[in-house]
């Protein structure tokens, strides 16, 4: 029998998200098989661990070898530590000023890139003394945050000599790792910056899941002792050039059946009556209690499909804020409390029937990381190995 591990939240609902810890164990293991020894790894860990459950993931991530953690912003941070999680942990994103002394209170490591961040973490140390660990964000070329690459080299030196400032590392971000002609100028700047800077900080970062996925990336000694990684832990982001490494989606969306009817032909479904049913016969609709409220796009109405023990049964008419329907036809016995598998694999003698949700963000026109995050919102978690 597989072992199911949940949260101290109770599920009262026929609705959830399954995570797959053993996938994120093998995903760490292939990735470690890419990544040279010498280079430490990080686990982004922004919007819950992508709807994953940031305090679960940390402690299977850091039993697998990863040693530090990345969030977006302070609130995150200070979740993740109050979860009782041991490891360094970066904001990769900007804090603010009047926020920084949380970072001395939970031993938070912060990214700057301004002089006002400088002065702010000034006027903090004065009051316990205690220097801030910080990583400098230089722009190469993403131009959302960052010092610009030609104004770095001295913010970065006059930085390493300032008592109340603990420079742990400086790094920057792709544009789109998968992209040459993007990441090549990107590259050429990161490798000229950091041949100027003397010396190194510890951590030098450039690499996220894609460029740290791509073996041709680490023969070119771009200089990086630590590789950022989100997505590839969660079994998504291979490169076009990888070859060899398999990552395992551990996210799966599952819901129980709680409505079933026989309706005639040509019936009307759901809002508007988008959907119609056959012209002739009879079909059997399955209503499950999962809808876009809890992350499920409504632009794939009609689009998608669920499995029932392997076999495919389509999704019709409008998806609603907290319901959808199914077509159960092709299943006769289907019943109230049968599980219908949305994302993930219902039937492991029957693995090609899965779904994962690059499917759905091709449909959708979005990428995997936006549909990850939405199924966060309000679905509980269950963990299983």
């Amino acid at each position: 029998m597989k072992s199911l591990r949940t949260l101290p939240v109770q599920t009262r609902r026929d609705a959830w998200v399954e995570i797959n810890l053993g996938a994120i164990e093998a995903n760490a293991r292939a990735i470690r098989k890419v990544v040279p020894p010498s280079v430490a790894l990080m686990a982004v860990v922004k919007a819950d661990a992508y709807g994953h459950g940031s305090a679960m993931v940390l402690n299977t991530l850091g039993a697998s070898g990863v040693s530090m953690a990345g969030v977006a912003s302070m609130d995150e941070a200070i979740h993740i530590r109050e979860s009782g999680i041991k490891l360094p942990i970066l904001v990769i994103g900007v804090v603010p000023d009047w926020s920084v002394q949380y970072a001395s209170d939970y031993d938070i490591q912060l990214t700057i890139f301004a002089p006002h961040h400088v002065e702010s973490l000034r006027k903090a140390y004065q009051q316990d003394k205690k220097p801030f660990k910080v990583h400098i964000k230089v722009d190469t070329g993403m131009h959302r945050i960052g010092i610009g690459w030609e104004k770095a080299l001295n913010f970065i030196r006059e930085c390493q000599t300032l008592p109340f400032l603990q420079v742990e590392g400086v790094f920057t971000h792709l544009a789109d790792s998968h992209d040459e002609a993007l990441t090549q100028p990107q590259l050429a700047r990161w490798h000229t910056l950091c041949q100027q800077l003397d010396p190194l900080p510890r951590f030098v970062h450039i690499a996220n899941s894609g460029h740290a996925l791509n073996p041709a990336a680490w023969e070119a000694q771009t200089p990086n002792t630590l590789a950022r990684l989100g997505i590839a832990f969660f079994g998504y982001g291979n490169h076009p050039q990888q070859e060899g490494i398999k990552l395992q989606p551990a996210m799966s969306l599952k819901a129980r059946i709680i409505h079933v009817q026989t309706v005639g032909p040509n019936t009307g479904v759901s809002y508007s009556h988008t959907y119609h049913t056959p012209a002739a016969g009879e079909t059997r609709i399955a209503t499950v209690p999962l809808g876009y409220a809890d992350g499920v796009p409504r632009i794939l109405s009609g689009r998608i499909h669920g499995l029932i023990g392997g076999k495919q049964v389509p999704q019709v008419g409008r998806i609603t804020m907290d319901q959808m329907m199914f077509d159960v036809s092709a299943i006769p016995d289907a019943q109230v409390g049968d599980i219908i598998t949305l994302i993930g694999r219902s039937d492991a003698r029957q693995p090609q029937t899965a779904i994962w949700l690059d499917d759905w963000a091709s449909k959708a026109s979005t990428i995997e990381y936006e549909l990850m995050c939405a199924l966060r919102v309000r679905l509980p978690k269950t963990y299983t190995r």
